[in-house]
């Protein structure tokens, strides 16, 4: 029988969004939050977070969207506009290939503050995951791991393509652990975005077939409109509305074959 991680990501966003995360967690549809710490709404996040305890809190580290926690020093061109935004998520992945010593020395030294970010609140951050899965390429994977060593996170998201549970995917295979790290990985990773041509009762059916832990991770919102949505996102609330609606019935459907989400 599968065990149930329920990830919202991109916490931090909007106040709007932590708080509709904190009641999707509170009616049972979530067990962890993971926060952008480089927008500004994720103090209120971590402020709201920081006294359930029975809420899985982590840090969704950013390297393609908004400002870096890093105010001082070069822009490198290989990760930063000339306005000091992060390039896309296309841009790195393609610039990833290329990077310097000096590219990543500052990215390791941006994602360490992003993790102290949590800490400043008061929370040992028990897991890390990355926005736009940037961890896949090996280069930057190294630096998340290590990263996970320093802080003792519990979990890192995994970042095998072949464990990911999509519509088409048929020959998956469970993710390999990191044994040489004091933390665990998800055996899969089951992403809702992925699934909304699709009914929730056939995504439940889907995960209720493997044996092991299955990360599920949404983008909710709150309503399809929020005036305080950052709005160079290009995923808007709209969909992350759709993609809360699709979770809900989802798990519904999970509890009904007498699966349940994990408790912290």
């Amino acid at each position: 029988m599968p065990k149930l991680i329920i990830t919202a990501d991109d916490c931090g966003l909007s106040e709007a969004n932590n708080r509709y995360a904190l009641d999707l967690h509170e009616r049972g549809y979530l067990t962890a939050a993971s926060v952008l710490a480089n927008f500004p709404a994720y103090r209120h996040a971590l402020e709201l977070f920081r006294g359930c305890q029975e809420l899985d809190v982590g840090l969704h580290l950013n390297l393609t969207d908004g400002l870096p926690v890093t105010q001082f020093g070069p822009a490198h061109s290989h990760l930063l506009r000339g306005d000091r935004h992060f390039r896309d998520k296309f841009s790195l992945y393609l610039r990833g290939l290329f990077f310097n010593k000096d590219a990543i020395h500052w990215i390791r030294s941006e994602l360490d503050l992003q993790m102290r970010r949590c800490l400043d609140f008061g929370i040992a951050p028990q897991h890390i995951t990355t926005h736009h899965h940037f961890h896949t390429l090996p280069i930057l994977r190294e630096i998340v791991h290590e990263l996970a060593a320093v802080y003792r996170v519990r979990w890192v998201r995994g970042h095998d393509f072949r464990a990911m549970l999509t519509p088409s995917a048929f020959l998956l295979r469970r993710q390999r652990s990191a044994s040489r790290y004091n933390f665990s990985m998800p055996d899969y990773l089951a992403g809702v975005q992925g699934w909304m041509k699709h009914a929730p009762s056939e995504f439940a059916r889907r995960v209720a077939q493997l044996d092991g832990t299955i990360e599920i991770v949404v983008h909710p919102a709150p309503a399809a409109t929020d005036d305080d949505f950052p709005s160079h996102i290009d995923y808007g609330p709209a969909p992350r509305y759709a993609e809360a609606q699709f979770l809900v019935r989802a798990i519904d459907h999970l509890r009904e074959l007498g699966i349940y989400p994990a408790t912290a």
